[in-house]
């Protein structure tokens, strides 16, 4: 917070080393998807410096300087980093039931892979429908939840 920021091998290392803990957190034998999730923030919130612009890194407290001396590389190298993040965080959301919060990071990560000049991974894809399908599920279930609530109310308002 406040501090000058600059991409090096330590920062990349820290970055990786989240996103890394963060798919351990979702292996079946841990399964620890609120562990994941925060990983998968903190390397969001590490990486916001250098995702703005090519060649330009938000400095100060509140990320509102700007300092524009960074090589186009960062922001690609950036840009695939925060990609990965998305989707780990995508994964643990969907774990927590969370699912539009999971497709909104899921289709974050789709466009933060098409702007560091990447392909999209079918492995993505597929988890962003399964994302929308439960989603739409559990809107389709409160949406009957609903109509019967409703439907009974109605029915006790006629026996009155």
């Amino acid at each position: 917070g406040g501090y000058e920021v600059h991409w090096n091998e330590l920062l990349k290392l820290l970055i990786v080393v989240r996103l890394n803990l963060a798919r351990v957190c979702l292996v079946k034998e841990i399964n620890d998807a609120n562990g994941a999730a925060t990983q998968a923030s903190l390397a969001l919130n590490e990486l916001k410096p250098f995702i703005t612009k090519r060649g330009v890194v938000r400095t100060g407290k509140k990320l509102v300087n700007m300092r524009s001396d960074e090589p186009h590389s960062t922001y690609f190298e950036a840009k695939a980093l925060q990609a990965k993040a998305y989707f780990r965080l995508g994964s643990a959301q969907l774990i927590l039931g969370e699912y539009d919060e999971a497709v909104k990071s899921l289709e974050c990560s789709i466009g933060s892979t098409k702007e560091a000049n990447l392909k999209v991974d079918t492995g993505l894809m597929r988890k962003l429908n399964q994302a929308k399908r439960f989603r739409n599920d559990k809107i389709e279930r409160q949406r009957k939840k609903f109509k019967l609530l409703f439907s009974s109310s109605i029915q006790d308002d006629n026996r009155e």
